[in-house]
């Protein structure tokens, strides 16, 4: 009966220490939500990424959810099948009366032709605050997944 409740109280803590920690979350490409509205009507979604199919170049935005204060990074993954058709992301939070901002520059496909993953922060979640990512994509670019964590 010992033995059983020593792996109670360790399964216990265990648990109690994990349940603290913040979580990595991913969504796919086509949780973004386009800067103008009518963009809307030439993006393109399969398998749940998103594709500008139109042509200009259109601007996504991703609201991230967080767990509460603090330094986040995020991966975004996407293709582009030459430059002409680059994805350019910037991450940024903003105060709860959105009067602060912290941020990371642009950054850009690194190569072009296969599925790229870039990764962009840290950057700083006060208390209350949101997080967001905005990408611009040009014609023919598709955003796959967004994963952040703290």
């Amino acid at each position: 009966m010992a033995h059983y409740k020593r792996i109670l109280i360790a399964s216990a803590v265990v648990l109690g220490s994990v349940a603290g920690t913040a979580s990595a979350r991913t969504v796919s490409g086509w949780h973004g939500k386009p800067q103008l509205q009518a963009d809307g009507a030439c993006l393109g979604e399969s398998w749940t990424t998103q594709t500008n199919n139109c042509s200009r170049t259109v601007g996504l935005f991703y609201p991230l959810q967080v767990d509460g204060s603090g330094n986040y990074r995020v991966t975004y993954n996407a293709y582009g099948a030459t430059s002409a058709n680059n994805v350019g992301c910037r991450f940024f939070a903003l105060s709860s009366d959105a009067t602060q901002m912290w941020s990371v520059p642009v950054t850009y496909l690194p190569s072009f032709g296969a599925n790229v993953s870039v990764a962009l922060g840290p950057v700083y979640v006060p208390s209350g605050g949101t997080l967001n990512l905005a990408c611009d994509l040009n014609p023919g670019a598709r955003v796959n997944s967004v994963y952040w964590y703290q």
